[in-house]
């Protein structure tokens, strides 16, 4: 007993032709589906004409896809706005593209964001480059030679620190200035300041490049710089003056020299003209060679020829400039016994220093003195038998030996 298939309903049927693939319903697509199947089993020989197919095939997809590339094109996407960060540059957003958050459940009453507000989140992942108002300026040696004058006060270590050089350096540049005290600073003296610490040599004639790298101990290379108006292959010329950089003149032979006690808070030298008090700079706490130079003629501190001497006798000519040995104030200049023409200066903390037989005197009692300040010349007055400085220090007018506050002598 065959059994029947069950009716289809109306309401499946339906259910079917809804069920249809959307594709199937375009007539151009059953039109060109019918054609093509028509045209297949309708020829002699279908396997010749399957080019044809393939080709036409082809161009409707190329067709197919320029369509959907156009589609494709008309949609746009919208782009981040630019903004102006903090720095003024108008850098874009960078933030990603967000959904739109849904208008629904939104209260109609909020107000919608400011155009202005920007939120705290989007600053932050904004670079921008700021602006940088200063320039940092290498520091670089000074392009040529000066020179400077020195100044009530100046010493020549203070001179070394103001242009940031060692003091060596001033020596070696200022071999006649300093005339071979390189511990007497003067006032008025005219110093050669190098851009770098070295030497500054003058060539003498017949003086060659290996003559000179020689005398400082550098390589030959070190003449040819900056500052030097010479030339690889070339000889200097005499009179020429050469900046040695790193070079080393002859040692002097000095060390620090001894200091004694400052004169006090108030940093002065007291002293009395007749009735009068008067007031002056006070010293520096060392002593320099009053004549500029070491030479000793005569007798010496408690000499063994003569015990009771109680200074010590400079070698120097009629006329020669006498130097005030610290700063202090002039407490007496005039004649004075024995010691002919004489000059004495009160340094603070009991120190004083006495110059006898000068031939003339250039400063009054009451007047203030820088060390090396010039105060009279060489001469013989008084109990002396030739032209000589008779020089004293004193503290607590009692006299001491002044070769133990001079600078020493080269051991040599």
């Amino acid at each position: 007993m065959n059994r029947l298939s069950p009716p289809i309903s109306a309401h499946n049927q339906v259910c079917t032709e809804n069920h249809e693939p959307a594709s199937l319903r375009s007539p151009i697509l059953r039109l060109f589906i019918w054609f093509t199947v028509s045209f297949w089993y309708t020829s002699e020989d279908w396997r010749n004409k399957r080019p044809f197919l393939v080709r036409t095939t082809a161009h409707l997809s190329i067709v197919a896809l320029a369509i959907a590339t156009l589609a494709l094109v008309g949609i746009s996407i919208p782009q981040p706005r630019a903004r102006v960060s903090a720095g003024g540059l108008g850098i874009p957003d960078a933030q990603p593209l967000v959904a739109a958050p849904s208008l629904e459940g939104r209260s109609e009453s909020a107000p919608p964001p400011a155009a202005d507000e920007t939120s705290s989140s989007s600053d932050t992942d904004v670079i921008s480059r700021l602006p940088i108002p200063h320039t940092t300026i290498p520091t670089r040696p000074r392009a040529r030679v000066i020179t400077y004058v020195t100044r009530p006060g100046d010493t020549l270590f203070s001179v070394a620190e103001k242009f940031n050089l060692a003091a060596t350096t001033i020596i070696w540049s200022n071999p006649e200035a300093l005339q071979g005290v390189p511990w007497l600073v003067r006032t008025g003296t005219e110093l050669y300041i190098l851009p770098t610490d070295g030497a500054y040599h003058t060539v003498l004639t017949g003086e060659t490049v290996d003559d000179i790298v020689s005398t400082y101990d550098v390589e030959p290379g070190a003449l040819l710089n900056e500052w030097n108006d010479l030339y690889r292959g070339n000889q200097p010329r005499a009179g020429q003056r050469l900046v040695i950089p790193g070079g080393k003149g002859k040692d002097m032979g000095w060390h620090p020299l001894v200091t004694y006690p400052a004169p006090g808070p108030d940093k002065l030298s007291v002293g009395a003209c007749g009735t009068m008090m008067v007031i002056g700079p006070s010293g520096h706490g060392w002593f320099t060679y009053p004549t500029g130079r070491t030479e000793v003629s005569g007798w010496v501190f408690h000499d063994r020829r003569r015990p009771i001497h109680i200074g010590l006798d400079y070698d120097c000519a009629k006329g020669d400039p006498i130097y005030a040995a610290d700063n202090g104030v002039v407490t007496m200049a005039g004649r004075k016994g024995t010691y002919g023409n004489m000059v004495e200066i009160n340094h603070g903390g009991g120190f004083i220093t006495r110059y006898g037989h000068l031939d003339t005197i250039n400063v009054k009692c009451g007047h203030p003195v820088y060390q090396g300040d010039l105060i009279g010349t060489c001469g013989t007055t008084g109990w002396s038998t030739g032209p000589h400085l008779h020089f004293e220090i004193r503290q607590d007018n009692v006299p001491l030996d002044p070769e133990i506050y001079l600078p020493p002598l080269d051991s040599d």
